[in-house]
């Protein structure tokens, strides 16, 4: 990946980022999937907020904008999940 091209610190911890990032997208594949299968209302609860933290770990909340709509959207199979973000600045 990147840090085998680019030999620095910042390209490593950019590389171990973007593994942990697919490590998290397989967890959410794997609990949409479960998702679809259960039929547990208390169970299907839980796994849409488990798979909401999850995204929400993706995309972070370090995100410096100042007054824009993000929309982020990931079709898996039978799911459409779509989180969007509307952010303002606060005068600072």
């Amino acid at each position: 990946m990147l840090a085998t091209i680019l030999k620095s610190k910042r390209a490593t911890e950019k590389t171990i980022e973007i593994i942990e990032t697919f490590a998290k997208l397989r967890e959410l594949s794997r609990t949409v999937n479960e998702l679809t299968r259960t039929a547990d209302a208390e169970e299907q609860k839980s796994l849409m907020k488990k798979g909401g933290g999850i995204i929400a770990d993706i995309i972070g909340d370090n995100l410096e904008t100042s007054e824009t709509e993000s929309e982020f959207e990931l079709n898996l199979a039978l799911v459409k999940l779509r989180h969007k973000i509307k952010r303002k600045s606060n005068g600072n």
